[in-house]
């Protein structure tokens, strides 16, 4: 008998076969994932790491006082727009709304300088008709937007008091980063991306369980009702009790059981609820995991919530759901968030979920890993840009008029995909496989390990 049967007979005589599978097994997954992490490690070291990080504090000058709004980056140069209040003697024009900038560094310094406004787009005799018609007609005219879609540029104006009374000017930017005007009747490009990428469903009667305590049946893996004095969530299909897994109290305990309008979702393992119960005015929102049986109270689903890539979870303003259970939440996220467009890295491997709020007109930028499975810390403002290298520019307005504007410079790894191909080829054998196809390979091995 060898030394390996010896081993192996005598592991079975004390703990069984299933002991000695499960301790082998558990041995086997520690050795992969040590294996996992030093591989990791190396990719890291040939491709660099991906955190977002601050490069540099600067800071514009603008002529008057005013209240900065947005920032967009076109090529090198930065077109900054804030609102100025100068009162009825003054009419205002382009220089008072906007104006130009660039990043310069020099012995590893970084600073923000003005860029003469002669001879650019902002000087086109169109849009500077068209700018001086719209302050001209609309009194209470101010700038509330400026991004960057694809090959154009959009500068939205509030020509009124409702968020949709807008005028949109609009600029085209050919592949030499050379920027045209082309009309101010650019409403009907404004598309905004979906704040929910799967279909919320009403309950119906079908799905009525009935018995001295009815309930909701949902995929019979949940069991929803608002009955009794109480929100239950229920994970056995039993109305003989009305004990659950959950439970919040209801305004009104008389309530029948289709009386609240109780929405769900099916997100891979998680299901989501939107519940508001009779006679009351707030919606309530939980998640539900089916792996662990566990639910939370995450009202901050509300306005958007999107899957995360390769079924990871879902990501909302204000923070994250993975199906492993793991959560993290932000408290000093922004209200009424909504999503704004998303970004991907050319590494293939990070995520960059950028929401905004149109009435104050704030930013909230969230960053993540899918190695790590990781949400970065959200970065807020009031304006943000991205150029071509991943370079961004963040600021946060002040709430009076001021002259300066203080603005911060990130690295991070959301350059173009043009941008990434004119970098150095790294011969070594992670670089001639690539980023992209590497981080395949672990989300695989990740997803067998858990």
């Amino acid at each position: 008998m060898t030394d390996k049967e010896s081993v192996a007979n005598q592991a079975v005589a004390e703990g069984g076969s299933y002991e000695l599978i499960k301790r082998r097994l558990s041995t086997l997954g520690s050795d992969l994932n040590t294996q996992i992490k030093q591989l990791n490690n190396e990719r890291v070291n040939t491709f660099g790491s991906t955190d977002m990080k601050v490069d540099a504090r600067v800071r514009v000058r603008t002529e008057h006082n005013c209240v900065a709004r947005d920032i967009v980056a076109i090529g090198d140069t930065l077109l900054f727009g804030y609102n100025v209040f100068l009162g009825l003697k003054r009419n205002i024009t382009v220089a008072d709304v906007f104006s130009l900038h660039q990043i310069q560094e020099q012995e590893g310094e970084v600073d923000i300088v003005d860029v003469p406004m002669q001879g650019s787009f902002l000087e086109h005799p169109n849009f500077v008709r068209d700018f001086d018609e719209l302050y001209t007609y609309y009194n209470k005219t101010f700038l509330a937007h400026v991004y960057r879609q694809g090959s154009k540029v959009y500068a939205i104006f509030r020509i009124g008091e409702r968020l949709d009374d807008i005028r949109v000017f609009r600029w085209a930017i050919d592949a030499n980063q050379q920027v045209t005007y082309i009309d101010n009747r650019g409403e009907r490009d404004i598309k905004q991306p979906e704040n929910f990428d799967f279909q919320w469903h009403k309950v119906t009667r079908e799905q009525q369980e009935q018995g001295k305590y009815p309930h909701f049946n949902l995929f019979d893996t949940l069991f929803v009702e608002t009955i009794g004095g109480s929100i239950t969530l229920k994970v056995e299909n039993n109305t003989a009790e009305g004990q659950g897994i959950y439970s919040e109290p209801v305004d009104d305990p008389h309530q029948s059981l289709d009386d609240a309008d109780i929405r769900y979702a099916k997100v891979g393992e998680l299901i989501l609820l939107k519940i508001k119960p009779y006679r009351e005015d707030k919606t309530r929102h939980l998640i539900f995991n089916c792996k662990t049986q566990q639910v939370l109270r995450q009202d901050a689903i509300a306005h958007a919530c999107i899957q995360l890539p390769e079924d990871h979870g879902i990501i909302f303003p204000g923070g994250y759901y993975l199906q492993s259970g793991e959560h993290k939440s932000f408290e000093d996220s922004a209200e009424d968030l909504q999503l704004h467009r998303v970004a991907k890295s050319p590494n293939g491997e990070d995520f960059l979920y950028i929401f905004y709020e149109p009435n104050e007109g704030q930013y909230a930028l969230f960053g993540y890993n899918l190695i790590t499975r990781t949400l970065q810390n959200p970065i807020y403002g009031h304006g943000q840009s991205i150029y071509n290298n991943g370079r961004a520019v963040v600021f946060s307005a002040e709430s009076e008029p001021s002259r300066v504007h203080a603005m911060q410079i990130w690295q991070t790894p959301f350059c173009s995909e043009e941008h990434a191909s004119t970098q150095p080829v790294d011969n070594s054998f992670f670089g001639k496989i690539g980023n992209p196809e590497w981080f395949v390979v672990f989300l695989t091995y990740t997803a067998l390990l858990n």
